[in-house]
């Protein structure tokens, strides 16, 4: 018993004497004061404490040699001893741990034969290192104190855990301050009484200031309109504003007193028993120069907008002036020419067979020209609609060859009067019908083969048609044995108002608007032309559009009404025709109104002339009364008193149900609209075509008779 005493007694005193060794060490210092106490105490050469990582490695915070400390030596702990400790928290070789642990190098190279450590643990069980003795012969029974190397394990939990914690700290407040100091916003903690307490780099870029002069500065000197600011955006309380985290604008002073504008974000938060204040403020002193430069942009922009705006109302303005001036123009033009034309045809036809020739031709010269005279003033018209974008393009039932038959026999006597020759080839793949305009592709050919007429003095004009199954296009070729076209002057004979050169127009007359007409017609329906000449001996222009193939059956009146109404038969049929009916003439001009009744009285109707718009509504309205109603009111739309758009309104609106055929010299899309709108139900231009005023008569007259 008296043994037993005595040596829990002297195992006490090693105890005690270690703990007195270590009291007063901590941190870093207490790691080499324990292995020193702890070799000492328990009679071993070697001690050592080591802290474990996450890698499998052991890195000793120190290492007792028996005369110094070292440290940051690092092992691998699957290679070590220690190893068994961690396992079981303690373990103990009396002898031969080198030859147990041969790859411990350190093991062999220190002779170190006994070993005995136990694990170091957190509160919480963490695995935080191991503690170990080592003896360069047996352990002595000394060493064999587990309990003393228990506790002393326990304090250097403590250590260690402190240790580790520091680190930590250490390393989140140096990532803090990283992470601050690369932030490109100047950011500011505040005190209470406005002193800086933090400040980062860019403060001092922002302020143009050092570290030292930033420190001493105050919140009023550095933003001497923030308080204000922040009052006002909390109602009156400043702290209100922080608390909501506040974003505003305002000029900040540099240490020189230069202002510069910045956002400012404000803040605060709780720090023990102090209140701290964050601001955090981001230089837009270039965001505001961008932004001046932007309104300055804008600004100009709308006065651009302003000048594009009033040039838009002037164009439009010009245009309505331009579109009223062709439709005055053509209307100027065109009644005089309907007398002229229409007294020139009664005299042809009114001369008698062998009647004097020099007579004859002098009217026949008359009615070339004023035809002349009409198709210049129709370039001038399609030309200004193409380039106003208001050229009207249709699909509709055609025959291609039957259009191109038509331009053919239109122009033979041309031809003929210049004694070359005028032929048309329609290959057999030659559909019989196609959708496209057919106004538009008969304009096409005429300006075409029109074109290779008058300038073929001598030879051939072969006009030839083709259709591409595959493509589904139909090929135009007009080919002529004319005078030619120079190489240079090729690309510009599609510009308006072009033609080869200036004695071209002498020589051949025309207003240079053919070709130009004819591209952009030939562009609208979808299509391209090309040209090739030789100077001497002639040229070839090739047009290719494309169509589709009318594959289902239609009824003969829809397949028909794309297509011209000049053939033979058609005018045959009309010469044959004795019509009859009453028809009211509503014409202002003395002249028209005789033509006009020249015309429709030669074909066997009764007519009956009113002068204006207001005569003829009453002789209309007068008529269905008395149960002998027109069969067709032939309506001039511009006239004196009340015109003809009025004078059709008045009618419909008094419940007048016959037809209406609007006469007028406009020439222009939008008139044929306004006419329709008004209440006609046909529309006929002057000067007038004959057959086709006939055959549109002849329509509505049956129209009436069936009713």
């Amino acid at each position: 018993m008296k043994q037993r005493g005595s040596k829990t007694t002297k195992g006490e005193e090693r105890v005690r004497a270690l703990l007195e060794q270590t009291a007063s060490a901590s941190g870093q210092a207490f790691f080499p004061a324990l292995v020193r106490s702890l070799a000492r105490a328990l009679g071993t050469r070697y001690a050592a404490v080591g802290a474990i990582h996450e890698n499998d490695e052991i890195e000793y915070l120190a290492f007792f040699d028996g005369e110094r400390v070292t440290r940051d030596m690092q092992e691998r702990l699957s290679d070590s001893p220690a190893a068994r400790a961690v396992e079981s928290g303690y373990a103990m070789i009396a002898d031969g741990v080198a030859e147990e642990f041969p790859s411990h190098a350190r093991l062999g190279e220190l002779g170190i034969r006994g070993w005995v450590g136990s694990a170091i643990r957190a509160v919480d069980g963490r695995l935080l290192g191991v503690l170990s003795a080592m003896h360069d012969a047996p352990l002595p029974l000394s060493a064999r104190d587990r309990e003393l190397l228990a506790s002393s394990a326990a304090r250097s939990a403590s250590e260690l855990a402190q240790l580790r914690f520091s680190a930590a700290l250490e390393a989140s407040e140096a990532l803090t301050r990283c992470i601050l100091e690369s932030m490109r916003d100047a950011i500011l903690v505040m005190r209470a009484d406005g002193s800086v307490a933090f400040h980062n780099g860019a403060a001092c870029e922002l302020f143009r200031a050092d570290a030292l002069w930033l420190t001493r500065a105050t919140l009023a000197q550095l933003l001497p309109d923030l308080e204000r600011a922040a009052a006002e955006l909390g109602d009156g309380d400043p702290a209100e504003s922080y608390r909501r985290r506040a974003t505003l604008e305002l000029a900040a002073k540099t240490k020189e007193g230069d202002a510069v504008h910045v956002a400012v974000t404000i803040g605060s938060f709780q720090l023990g028993s102090d209140e701290l204040r964050t601001v955090v403020l981001r230089n837009i002193e270039r965001r505001r120069r961008e932004e001046q430069r932007l309104r300055g942009y804008a600004r100009a922009l709308e006065r651009a907008n302003s000048d594009l705006e009033r040039a838009r109302r002037k164009a439009e303005r010009a245009a309505a002036a331009k579109t009223e001036f062709l439709a005055n123009m053509s209307h100027e033009i065109r009644t005089p020419m309907t007398a002229i034309l229409g007294f020139t045809d009664i005299l042809l036809e009114d001369t008698p067979p062998g009647g004097p020739s020099e007579h004859v031709d002098a009217l026949r010269t008359i009615r070339r020209n004023g035809a002349y005279l009409l198709e210049i003033l129709n370039d001038i018209l399609d030309f200004s609609k193409i380039e106003a974008n208001r050229l009207e393009i249709e699909q509709l039932p055609c025959s291609p060859a039957r259009i191109a038959a038509d331009v053919v026999e239109l122009l033979k006597p041309r031809a003929d009067e210049k004694r070359i020759g005028l032929t048309l080839a329609v290959a057999d793949t030659v559909p019989e019908k196609l959708l496209s305009d057919p106004v538009r592709l008969r304009q096409v050919l005429l300006n075409l083969v029109g074109n290779a007429v008058k300038f073929t003095l001598t030879g051939q004009v072969e006009v030839a048609l083709r259709f591409d199954a595959l493509d589904q296009t139909l090929e135009l070729d007009v080919a002529d044995s004319g005078i030619g076209i120079a190489a240079e002057v090729l690309p510009q004979i599609f510009e308006p108002f072009r033609q080869g050169d200036s004695s071209m127009t002498r020589r051949f007359g025309g207003t240079g608007l053919g070709l130009a007409i004819t591209k952009r017609l030939v562009e609208r329906l979808g299509g391209a032309i090309t040209a090739t000449s030789e100077v001497g001996a002639g040229s070839l222009f090739r047009v290719r559009l494309p169509a589709e193939v009318l594959r289902a059956q239609r009824s003969a009146a829809e397949t028909s009404d794309g297509d011209t109404p000049t053939t033979n038969a058609l005018r045959a049929a009309l010469r044959g025709m004795r019509a009859h009916g009453r028809i009211l003439v509503v014409e202002d001009g003395p002249d028209n109104q005789r033509v006009i009744r020249h015309v429709l009285e030669r074909a066997g109707y009764e007519v009956t002339i009113a002068e204006n718009g207001l005569v003829g509504v009453e002789l209309a309205l007068a008529a269905a009364e008395e149960g002998t109603p027109f069969g067709v009111v032939l309506m001039d739309v511009q006239m004196p008193v009340l015109d003809g758009y009025a004078a059709t309104r008045q009618l419909r609106d008094q419940g007048y149900t016959g037809s209406i055929v609007a006469l007028t010299a406009h020439a222009l899309p939008s008139e044929r609209q306004r006419c329709m709108d008004a209440g006609c139900d046909a529309f006929a231009t002057k000067p007038l075509e004959r057959l086709a005023l006939l055959e549109t008569i002849a329509r509505h007259m049956h129209k009436a008779t069936d009713a």
